[in-house]
């Protein structure tokens, strides 16, 4: 496989300016919107407000963004700017309404207890992921999405996160057993055989009987929607992280390498890899996550790691391209352009998206931390 122009040295100082660059760009929002927290760019313009879509769900990942900056700097900026967004959030502890919990909290008040641990950052975490293993249906064993009691989710994959790092805050078994639980029966029933897979399952909410797949995003219920694969690869390699099961790492592994046979060199796809006429050829924020997903499974998978590293080094590089990124003073406000949030709902189709703006940073950092240790090892 040829590196395109560029990407063979994009290390060290090439991924340190991008990083400065959406560090640029995250200032100027949360200068010029104070308190605020996007969800999606109209015209390369943050959009503000409700969700049409769901319930509101990406406040963590502007947080999550303030909370690498500061893992960067030691002037108490970031660190400030993180802490209050953190704040605004914490809320929604108790919000047993939605399926995105995980994404509230890990990247907000995980990141934040990870990097000055307290009780209250404990607390916090315990109380959000305890709200969450409450939306298990012990007869299916899966946790249910907002859309309905019978609906799950590949999406609530990377959520149980916050489950499972509750259950080792709190010392509680039982709280890592639902999170399994749920990893199991999407593993199951919301991965092909061919490491492709499906964005709904739908069950029978009283008998726990899955029913069929489904979609809300993607092309048709037995294609293969982009994000959900990005989500895959993040969520079991996550799963694998805590628990050590190798059943996780097997899927994120099939999950990793069918987007790589899927995508190949153009290392950013389409909404729907099934769908014969794409209207739009890019969904930049799965490849993002897909991208910070392959980082975190090259640390839990020493066999395949190089591979994989390799390639999320290129599909960061891509999106680190004229293509993709917005520079400055071109009135893109957003990091990565080219997302689709929801293309049948029209909303942030070809867009910045701020779970890719968050998943893009979040893979440069990984990048720049296994770089810095390949190379105090002299490799």
């Amino acid at each position: 496989m040829t590196l395109p122009t560029g990407q063979a040295s994009f290390t060290g100082a090439a991924v340190s300016d991008v990083i400065d660059l959406a560090r640029r760009k995250v200032d100027r929002l949360i200068s010029g919107h104070p308190g605020q927290m996007p969800i999606y760019t109209t015209g390369g313009r943050w959009h503000f407000g409700e969700d049409a879509w769901a319930p509101l769900w990406s406040g963590g990942f502007l947080a999550g963004l303030l909370w690498i900056f500061a893992s960067m700097d030691d002037s108490g900026k970031w660190r400030r700017a993180a802490e209050e967004y953190s704040r605004l959030l914490e809320p929604r502890k108790l919000d047993g309404g939605t399926h995105d919990i995980g994404f509230l909290f890990v990247p907000s008040w995980g990141r934040w207890h990870a990097l000055a641990p307290s009780d209250r950052t404990r607390d916090v975490l315990i109380q959000a992921g305890r709200t969450l293993a409450g939306r298990f249906n012990p007869q299916g064993r899966y946790i249910a999405t907002w859309v309905s009691p019978g609906s799950t989710f590949i999406d609530v994959m990377p959520n149980i996160e916050i489950i499972y790092l509750a259950a080792r805050l709190a010392g509680d078994a039982r709280l890592a057993d639902i999170a399994t639980a749920h990893a199991l029966t999407s593993r199951r029933h919301l991965v092909r055989g061919d490491g492709s897979t499906i964005h709904e399952g739908i069950f029978d909410p009283e008998t726990g009987e899955f029913l069929h797949g489904g979609t809300h995003q993607g092309y048709r219920p037995d294609s293969t929607w982009a994000r959900g694969q990005a989500w895959a690869i993040h969520g079991f390699g996550s799963a694998y992280r805590w628990t050590g099961d190798e059943r996780m790492l097997q899927t994120a592994r099939r999950c990793a390498d069918f987007y790589i046979e899927s995508v190949g060199d153009r290392y950013v796809g389409p909404n729907d890899w099934d769908d014969p006429q794409p209207e739009f050829p890019y969904e930049s924020s799965a490849a993002a996550i897909a991208a910070s997903g392959m980082l975190q499974l090259a640390g839990l998978d020493p066999a395949g790691g190089d591979d994989y590293v390799r390639y999320a080094r290129r599909v960061l590089a891509t999106l680190s391209t004229e293509t993709f990124l917005g520079r400055p003073g071109d009135g893109w406000e957003g990091i990565v352009r080219h997302a689709i949030y929801h293309r049948s709902e029209a909303i942030g189709v070809d867009e910045s998206i701020m779970w890719g703006d968050y998943y893009f940073v979040d893979g440069l950092a990984q990048l720049l931390a296994i770089d810095a240790v390949r190379n105090g090892a002299g490799r």
